[in-house]
């Protein structure tokens, strides 16, 4: 029992990273690319297509921030679903145990654990993915506000 939930749980672990591990390389090479070709020409650009080169930049940050965070994520559904399946397990054996008062305690504990750790995870996910998503961004909203602001103070 131990071997085969320690083997799933390290196969889904490696499968999240090698996924995490190919989603932050491709993030790396779109923003190195988009940072490159941002200054290549130089600044001897029309102002537009200077402004158009800024923000593919930025783009390329918010990119590279939101694999980040999609890793995590990711990591931390791998680490819910590892557990799930340790309480899945665990249940099992204590349903096999018998009826003994001791074991109907323990697996009353083990359901409410794992109830208030589903929750508790689905909410991390959603406050971290709400702050990655605002922080990644913010850059980029930034930028456009700022130029906003420059163009209403010219003349």
């Amino acid at each position: 029992m131990a071997y085969e939930w320690f083997a799933s749980a390290f196969e889904r672990y490696l499968r999240t990273m090698e996924l995490s591990q190919r989603r932050l390389l491709d993030a790396q090479q779109d923003a190195c690319i988009s940072w490159a070709a941002a200054w290549l020409q130089g600044p001897a650009l029309p102002e537009g297509e200077l402004q158009n080169r800024i923000d593919s930049s930025l783009l390329g940050s918010v990119s590279l921030m939101q694999a980040h965070a999609d890793n995590q994520r990711d990591l931390m559904l791998a680490t819910e679903k590892s557990l799930n399946d340790m309480h899945k397990r665990l249940l099992s054996q204590l349903e096999k145990s018998g009826n003994h008062p001791s074991f109907i305690v323990m697996k009353q504990a083990l359901q409410l654990g794992q109830s208030s750790g589903n929750a508790v995870s689905k909410m991390s996910r959603q406050v971290g993915h709400f702050a990655a998503t605002s922080f990644s961004s913010a850059s980029l909203n930034a930028a456009r506000d700022m130029r906003r602001v420059l163009r209403r103070q010219k003349p």
